[in-house]
């Protein structure tokens, strides 16, 4: 849906000679709206910006969302950021757009205000992958729940996760398999507990794109309950405690798994790693 959204807006933009811009609130409304919901991210403003940026967008607008923002009309928040503050000619929004206050604001009201204002809207229709709509909510669903290639139909791409290197309890290291700890944002959605193949980045230079096996879990072999997410890189020794790295998860390997003993363990991880 977004990626389609995207695509429209660059090739617009070239075709016509200005730049394209792409709109995100941060922090998302939800988060501020309906905190108690708890709403899990599928992107962080980081990730969204380099996606952004991937998919060949000029720039990105950060817009603060805030309780004044929350309480603007529809109106007044397109002659404020989309007419004054940018000057837009040309708007991609898909079907099931809503803004303003209380989310008044539909796509109609929005080619209204289009009319009034001196730009066009453009609107993507519902977009589909298999038998399921492309929706941040089913995406969210499905991460949660463990159907990881269904999720990464839908996103188009690998999931992504980033964070700190921060000390960890060292038993990978002690079973052969050092692990780099990740400290996760706590907004962001991680996946289902489980084995995951990846890519890493953030690496010293010359090393991005590395193959690594993640372990998403609380490590039930050694009793424990914390969730923790674990990176294992492949032929890579490097101490990078205290850097940011950043891993895409291309593959579910196996679901989370209790072993009566550490040799067990440890040829499963041998049995991981061949299948990276």
């Amino acid at each position: 849906g977004h990626q389609k959204i995207i695509d429209k807006t660059v090739k617009y933009a070239k075709k016509i000679g200005v730049a394209s811009l792409a709109i995100t609130f941060d922090p998302h409304p939800q988060q501020l709206i309906v905190p108690e919901r708890g709403l899990k991210l599928l992107t962080d403003l980081r990730e969204r910006e380099a996606l952004f940026s991937q998919f060949g967008v000029d720039g990105v607008v950060v817009i603060n969302f805030n309780r004044r923002l929350q309480k603007l009309s529809d109106e007044v928040f397109v002659k404020k950021y989309l007419v004054d503050k940018l000057g837009v000619c040309r708007v991609y929004v898909g079907y099931d757009y809503a803004f303003g206050q209380n989310r008044k604001g539909d796509v109609q009201h929005l080619k209204a205000l289009g009319h009034k204002y001196g730009f066009e809207v453009s609107v993507i229709g519902q977009v589909s992958a298999g038998h399921h709509i492309i929706k941040s909510r089913i995406i969210r669903e499905f991460l949660a729940k463990g159907r990881f290639s269904e999720a990464l139909r839908l996103l188009g791409h690998a999931y992504q996760i980033s964070g700190r290197v921060v000390k960890g309890s060292g038993r990978g290291k002690s079973l052969g398999f050092p692990t780099a700890n990740l400290k996760i944002d706590h907004h962001k959605l991680i996946p289902a507990h489980g084995v995951y193949a990846g890519q890493v980045n953030g690496l010293p230079a010359g090393r991005q794109g590395k193959k690594c096996v993640v372990n998403i879990g609380a490590r039930p072999t050694f009793g424990t309950d914390q969730t923790v997410v674990e990176v294992h890189i492949l032929n890579f020794h490097r101490n990078i405690r205290g850097k940011s790295l950043k891993v895409n998860l291309t593959r579910s390997l196996r679901d989370e798994l209790q072993f009566s003993d550490v040799e067990k363990l440890q040829a499963q991880i041998n049995r991981d790693i061949a299948r990276v």
